[in-house]
């Protein structure tokens, strides 16, 4: 399988002097270290402190409304004890946050006419698509959604990534929305390095995972390859601080604008010092203390023995993105 684009538009490219820009600031849940995660309330708010981008997890109603959620059961942003499939959207729409200033839950169509919007055109997407749904509807629906609003300013392609979490579902990415970029989201790197040879696949991988043992390497291979790399879900200054000296593309938090604020002042540092190496604590470490360190090597190898559990329940055959005459849609009422 491959995807026409690669999603460019959530590079930090280069600078004129030809270093490379520092990372992208990716809201996790929209600003959730402030507001109650996934709802307007908090993407707006990322907005507004200078996120370029926005991470969104999806769900879907019992009547195929897609809806943004984390969980796929209600109790705990919401209260109550039912679950997201079990429930049409006429009733999710009544619910509140228990989080003040209790806000409602929002339908990805929500969020599409949010960056719609001239003003808000440099704002890109990442859509988390959980594994508890089902593939074909929830991919169906997202495709039907995203292609019922306009982006007149820049097409959607060029603003979305649709983020998997196996294999099964990029050949629906492909299927429904075969121009728009693909992003394996995961915490193993022996199942991310099967996607090495998928073409035009970005990653987003768990921080720790990353900075543990084969990480380097990882990293190293996936640069090589020109493909993207984002982190999550990066919260302390001192591995945002890793996260810009390592060169990744973009930095998953929830906190954008400590993300911010760390970012510009690397930028600041690189050009008055003409490099970020001048920016850290004792050259390159990054003000990372020893129980970091220690809590990272122990998340690392907990995450390798989840990241094998996990490739034997969803198995990788590269089969399936062999090349396939996909019909595009280019309208939702084709689906």
């Amino acid at each position: 399988m491959a995807n026409k684009r690669t999603a460019s538009w959530a590079n930090p490219g280069y600078n004129k002097d030809g270093t490379r820009g520092v990372p992208l600031t990716v809201a996790h849940r929209g600003f959730k270290a402030k507001y109650p995660e996934n709802t307007m309330c908090a993407f707006s708010h990322a907005v507004k402190v200078g996120a370029q981008g926005l991470e969104a997890d999806m769900h879907i109603s019992k009547d195929g409304v897609v809806v943004i959620s984390h969980d796929a059961t209600l109790q705990r942003c919401y209260g109550v004890r039912k679950r997201i499939i079990d429930c049409d959207w006429e009733y999710l729409s009544t619910l509140r946050t228990i989080k003040p200033p209790f806000e409602p839950m929002p339908r990805l169509l929500h969020l599409l006419q949010y960056i719609a919007v001239p003003e808000r055109s440099h704002v890109w997407l990442l859509l988390d698509i959980k594994l508890d749904n089902d593939p074909e509807t929830i991919m169906r629906a997202i495709a039907k959604a995203v292609l019922s609003i306009p982006s007149v300013h820049r097409p959607w392609n060029e603003r979305i990534i649709l983020g998997c979490w196996a294999a099964k579902y990029l050949p629906l990415c492909h299927k429904y929305l075969p121009t728009y970029p693909v992003a394996l989201i995961t915490y193993s790197l022996l199942y991310a390095r099967k996607f090495l040879k998928v073409p035009n696949i970005s990653f987003s991988i768990e921080l720790k995972a990353l900075m543990g043992p084969g990480g380097a390497k990882f990293l190293a291979d996936v640069k090589h390859s020109q493909r993207q790399i984002f982190v999550w879900t990066v919260n302390e200054e001192s591995l945002m601080r890793w996260s810009v000296r390592n060169e990744v593309d973009g930095v998953i938090t929830d906190n954008p604008e400590l993300s911010r604020k760390i970012s510009d002042g690397c930028e600041g540092d690189r050009l008055h010092y003409g490099g970020y190496i001048s920016s850290f604590h004792d050259s390159g470490d990054d003000g990372i203390t020893v129980l970091q360190r220690v809590n990272v090597l122990v998340a690392a190898v907990i995450l390798f023995v989840l990241g094998g559990v996990f490739a034997i329940v969803h198995p990788v055959d590269l089969k399936e993105f062999a090349e396939e005459p996909y019909e595009e849609y280019d309208r939702w009422e084709e689906l």
